[in-house]
């Protein structure tokens, strides 16, 4: 009875959301790859590492595995309670990477496969936010654009220890990725929306080739988050395309 009153007083606020990858305009195949959850008000991003097909097999086998983890009755149990949630994001990577690591060691073909992962669940007006690796969330405050996820890498840039958005893509050595082991948790983040705010989830496809002004520019201009996306996509393609290009987009 307290939940029901609670959900009535409070309701979920309503969300507009889109998202689009790209293979790019130099690899010949993707390996990120996404997905909206609207029951759930869940969205996920990963883009794999790895061989030949390896990396595709770990973005798609990760998203499959959180997906069935977090099922709609594990998240309804969860809602309003940030700590199951943080529990549930958190557990629900770990068992991840678990499979991932034993389905990468079980065939020769996809040693050593991996990929970046970002979780995001809206939990009324707050969101819930679990990520290993480089892809990023951003949300769009007062002040501009600003990145709400620290990246877990190095990038490996001649005489520099830091990456530069809208740059060529340098090496990057991802420091905590699934597939691999951690020496650390995902990293978990919680922060209230307002109403009107506008969010982006990418992969580094994007990120790197587009600077952050024209990401700005492009989500503040946007019509609805598909239009965002289209554009989006289409700056980091006219930009070179040189990694596969993901970009979902809320708008609460």
């Amino acid at each position: 009875m307290r939940r029901l009153l609670g959900n009535l007083l409070h309701p979920q606020p309503q969300l507009r959301w889109f998202g689009r990858t790209d293979t790019g305009r130099v690899r010949d195949h993707n390996e990120d790859a996404f997905c909206i959850l609207e029951d759930r008000r869940l969205l996920l991003v990963a883009d794999g590492m790895g061989g030949h097909n390896a990396g595709e097999v770990a973005s798609r086998l990760a998203l499959e595995l959180l997906v069935k983890r977090l099922s709609p009755g594990e998240v309804r149990k969860c809602l309003g309670n940030p700590h199951r949630i943080r529990h549930l994001l958190v557990s629900g990577f770990r068992q991840a990477n678990q499979e991932v690591r034993a389905a990468g060691e079980g065939e020769e073909s996809l040693r050593g496969m991996g990929c970046t992962l970002l979780a995001g669940l809206f939990d009324r007006e707050i969101l819930h936010t679990c990520h290993v690796g480089d892809t990023r969330c951003y949300r769009m405050e007062t002040g501009g654009l600003r990145q709400v996820t620290a990246d877990h890498s190095v990038a490996a840039c001649p005489g520099s220890g830091t990456a530069h958005e809208g740059a060529a893509p340098s090496r990057h050595v991802i420091t905590r990725a699934i597939g691999f082991p951690w020496g650390e948790d995902p990293e978990y983040h919680a922060f209230r929306l307002a109403p009107g705010e506008r969010l982006l989830f990418c992969s580094d496809g994007l990120w790197s080739m587009v600077a952050l002004p024209r990401l700005e520019a492009i989500l503040a201009g946007a019509a609805s988050p598909e239009q965002a996306c289209d554009h989006l996509v289409a700056a980091a393609n006219e930009a070179g395309g040189r990694d596969n290009i993901t970009a979902v987009v809320v708008f609460v």
